[in-house]
């Protein structure tokens, strides 16, 4: 019996041929070969365990807003995370958060009982799990100078309590981020350890980080967040030459803001974020980031690096391109 065959014996919600563009925030990628929407902890080690025995492909995904899924598709289990428990205790300033809490939700909730720290984060549009993850970050703070713990979901059906440190967090990625593997360890929930803070000063922070992206970035279109990391590698460094400000600067003066490809073009609100104006597809997506790369590289010989992540199928997809 194919893994196809048992996938669907293991996991009787599962669904077959699944448009992608559904769950990114882009509204961009083919089809998942399967797919299956997990509303607990409990039901998410049982999906990633069950893909695993069986040998399926698979990957877990949030909200969809870092993820360019191809054309193609996806060839495997697609495992869409919505374990939403969320814990707050006053007392210590711990918040226990499943993975598939999105992130801007914990960070209200945990403010409406007076705990801080994460504040310039909020519009981050992502899970806890993608944002320890990728290690989101605005404004010179970062998630993980929060986290204290983590269980992981470490193989076969291991799970283990993981200190910041295993994580080896860095500028916009941890031990986790791209990690190409067929049992990739995944994120179940997260102890934060936050700041007892008068709430009304961390509401007029949270306010402040909610205006500034609206003035800044295109709220409420589709797209899914910057492309490229800075290349000083800090959100909040300041640079001392041109080349070292941040991608969007470069992108900017690279006039990028003119580019456009198909139905996907650069927001002439910020030329680090791309919107899905007229029915783009994946690959309208990545032309047009491929071009935004080569305009820097010629004016600044400065090679950006996608923050975004590809999945599924792409080698053939750009070979006939």
């Amino acid at each position: 019996m194919s893994w196809q065959e048992k996938i669907k014996t293991q996991l009787k919600t599962v669904r077959e041929n699944v448009p992608l563009d559904q769950y990114t925030t882009l509204g961009v990628g083919g089809c998942a070969d399967f797919l299956v929407e997990v509303k607990t902890i409990d039901e998410l080690v049982e999906a990633v365990v069950a893909a695993r025995k069986i040998g399926a492909p698979y990957r877990v995904i949030g909200l969809g807003s870092n993820i360019i899924p191809s054309n193609a598709g996806f060839p495997g289990l697609i495992i869409v995370n919505r374990a939403s428990s969320l814990n707050i205790d006053t007392t210590s300033g711990r918040v226990i958060a499943d993975s598939g809490v999105p992130l801007s939700r914990m960070i209200l909730e945990a403010a409406g009982q007076g705990l801080g720290g994460l504040e310039a984060l909020y519009g981050i549009p992502g899970t806890v799990g993608g944002a320890v993850v990728a290690n989101a970050g605005a404004h010179g703070v970062s998630i993980s100078q929060y986290l204290k713990s983590s269980s992981v979901l470490i193989s076969s059906e291991k799970i283990k309590a993981c200190k910041a440190d295993w994580f080896e967090f860095g500028y916009r990625s941890s031990r986790l981020k791209y990690k190409k593997s067929d049992s990739l360890p995944v994120v179940l929930n997260v102890i934060f350890q936050f700041q007892r803070r008068k709430k009304d000063s961390i509401l007029d922070d949270i306010a402040k980080a909610k205006k500034w992206r609206e003035q800044n970035q295109p709220i409420g279109k589709k797209t899914c967040g910057s492309i490229f990391k800075n290349p000083v590698g800090s959100d909040d460094a300041k640079a001392k030459s041109e080349k070292e400000k941040t991608a969007g600067f470069l992108l900017d003066q690279a006039n990028a803001k003119k580019m456009a490809v198909g139905g996907a073009n650069v927001s002439r609100m910020h030329a680090n974020w791309i919107e899905n104006t007229n029915h783009a597809d994946a690959l309208d997506v990545r032309t047009l980031i491929e071009k935004m790369r080569l305009a820097v590289s010629e004016k600044y010989s400065v090679d950006l690096e996608e923050e975004i992540e590809y999945i599924g199928v792409w080698d053939e997809v750009m070979a006939k391109d």
